[in-house]
């Protein structure tokens, strides 16, 4: 398929080997939400993120666009700078999320919102993924949901689809709501692109994949590589999104990527991958 590229195809077939040789029970999938299990467009319109959207529909106090701009002005230069050290980026990220989101609440972010992001949001699941979820319910193979958006979307979505299954695991910037909806702090600290790392995750769901050493990282950013340390697993099959600029920055996925899905592809690749594994 035109939309599927790969750097080296022996290498990739010497990783699908590995783990159909120790068994589809010693895999697990680590896995981006935002344009890797949902699209990048929609009837070729961009989908914007959760947060642009709560800045344009105009949900919140009336100066909070303006407050949050103005954080994003400050912030932003620094997150695309690579010339500052990773130090100063990943704490100046850090300041930026946690400043955001005490904006977020003191601006009125409550239930509410969500339920009617979630109310008018299309159907956004990238192609495939529905088929590609129930493989992994229907053989227990747990996913983790990794991601720098609002959990609590992330699992209205699902739920949608009926796809919030046991094994799936979500660890994302999920809000926590009083009895009247309004939001009274988080599950945990702020994940930012610059944060996503297993060091993170409970040790709950690390003994809960302890036997699990095999995994396939679903990401369309080159941040969402740091979500799996390899020092901790046999094998790793990294599989990348990359929705825009393809021509710029292809041959750096392929050189980062086992596999490289462009142009907003479907995920019926990797659902087949899983059954190869399977010896499906």
């Amino acid at each position: 398929m035109k939309n599927i590229h790969f750097q080296d195809r022996e290498a990739l077939e010497a990783k699908i080997e590995n783990i159909r040789r120790e068994g589809i029970n010693t895999l697990q999938i680590v896995s981006d939400f935002d344009r890797t299990l949902t699209k990048c467009f929609v009837n070729e319109t961009y989908i914007p993120a959760a947060i642009a959207l709560i800045r344009a529909w105009g949900y919140l106090s009336d100066d909070y666009v303006e407050k949050a701009y103005a954080l994003f002005d400050e912030y932003r230069p620094i997150e695309i700078d690579h010339s500052l050290s990773y130090d100063f980026r990943f704490q100046k990220m850090q300041e930026w999320w946690e400043r955001h989101f005490v904006l977020l609440i003191e601006s009125g972010m409550n239930a509410g919102v969500i339920d009617d992001l979630l109310a008018k949001s299309p159907k956004i699941l990238r192609d495939g993924a529905c088929d590609f979820l129930d493989f992994l319910a229907s053989r227990n193979i747990p996913i983790l949901i990794f991601s720098a958006g609002i959990g609590n979307l992330i699992r209205g979505i699902l739920a949608q689809e009926d796809r919030m299954t046991s094994n799936v695991h979500i660890l994302s910037n999920t809000f926590i709501f009083d009895a009247d909806g309004r939001v009274t702090g988080f599950e945990n600290e702020p994940i930012h692109m610059m944060n996503k790392s297993t060091t993170r995750i409970t040790d709950r769901y690390k003994t809960f994949v302890a036997s699990r050493k095999n995994v396939i990282l679903l990401g369309d950013s080159l941040g969402d590589l740091d979500m799996v340390d390899d020092r901790d697993m046999h094998t790793i099959i990294r599989i990348g999104f990359l929705n825009e600029n393809i021509e710029k920055n292809l041959d750096l996925y392929k050189n980062k990527f086992d596999i490289v899905i462009t142009h907003d592809g479907s995920m019926d690749s990797i659902h087949a991958l899983l059954r190869n594994i399977a010896w499906e």
